[in-house]
Order: C-alpha cells, then structure tokens, then sequence
C-alpha cells in the first residue's frame, strides 16, 4: 500500500520550496561559473553528454518539453561549438545531436562548480544522508515520471536514462534493507 495523500501533503511542502529556490540558485551558479549557457541549454548538453547521441524530438519527449523548446537550445549549443548534429542513418530526414568534445569539457566544468556549490550549501550533512537522498529523489523521479507519462513514450525516450555506472559504495542496498523506502 502507498502513501496517503495527507502524508504526500507533507512532500508537498519541502517540494515547494525547493522549486522556488531552483531560479535564485540557477542564477547564482550560472553567475559564478561564468558562463553565457542558459540553465536549460546545459541541462540539454548533460543529456547529450551522459547519455549519448539522440534526435531533438526523443529529447523533447525526455524532457516532457515541446520540440520548439528543445530546438532553440540546441540552436544555442550548436551556435557555441557544443553539439554537433549527422544524418541519422536509417532516417536520412532526420538528425542526430551529439555533444562535441568542447561540449563535454564545458560541461564537465560546470557540473564541477555545480558539485562544488551544492557541497558548500550541504556543509552540514554526511556523506550517507546525501546519498540517501540522492537516492531517494531519483526513484521519486521514476515513479513520478511513470505516473506522468504514457507508456509508449517511456519506451520511445529509455535510451536517455543516464549509462554512467554507479560506483558499487553509491548502489541502492537491496529493498529488504530499507525500512519505508521501496
């Protein structure tokens, strides 16, 4: 059995909140990783980056965006150097995107300053309650992300599911181990 909704109102408010610190955030980490890339657009290169060459429309989809959205940031990528597009081979009409070796780099530094912000605002948490965290909204994200989505679209966009391998001290202990989480 899942959750009641009074205890779901309860997710409800951190959420909140976390959303509304999400643009002051935005800002300040753009601002101080110097860098011209809007938020959106680097989202975008991360995907393209972790998760290898895909078509504007799967990223779209993926995103839960329109395709304008998608093509206006990969016009901005493409006009900095940090995508690239080909011909997709078995749909000539179409084009793959990739990140560019510039692209990898720019984003690895701003994930870098990203990391390095969000330590500094965590300075008070271990290690495992950071984990566990990470963790546990990720999941929320899945679950969230199937409740949302239809199914056929979940297929469509499941090659742009992050490929990095998780180091075995980061892995989810097994389900029987974790008391409330699923």
């Amino acid at each position: 059995m899942g959750p009641t909704p009074e205890t779901c109102s309860e997710l409800l408010r951190p959420l909140r909140a976390l959303l509304g610190l999400k643009q002051v955030a935005v800002q300040n980490l753009n601002q101080h990783a110097q860098t011209d890339l809007p938020y959106a657009a680097s989202g975008l290169l991360g995907e393209l980056v972790h998760c290898g060459e895909s078509r504007a429309s799967d990223l779209a989809a993926h995103r839960i965006v329109d395709a304008s959205v998608v093509s206006r940031q990969v016009s901005q990528l493409e006009h900095a150097g940090l995508i690239s597009r080909r011909a997709d081979p078995q749909d000539r009409r179409v084009s793959l995107l990739r990140a560019t070796e510039e692209g990898e780099q720019a984003l690895a530094r701003i994930e870098q300053h990203r990391a390095e912000w969000l330590s500094e605002a965590l300075r008070d948490w271990d290690e495992t309650k950071v984990r566990d965290l990470a963790e546990l909204l990720g999941v929320a994200a899945a679950d969230i992300r199937r409740a949302v989505l239809p199914e056929e679209q979940h297929a469509d966009t499941s090659h742009l599911a992050a490929k990095r391998p998780v180091p075995a001290d980061d892995r989810r202990p097994d389900a029987s181990s974790q008391k409330g989480i699923r």
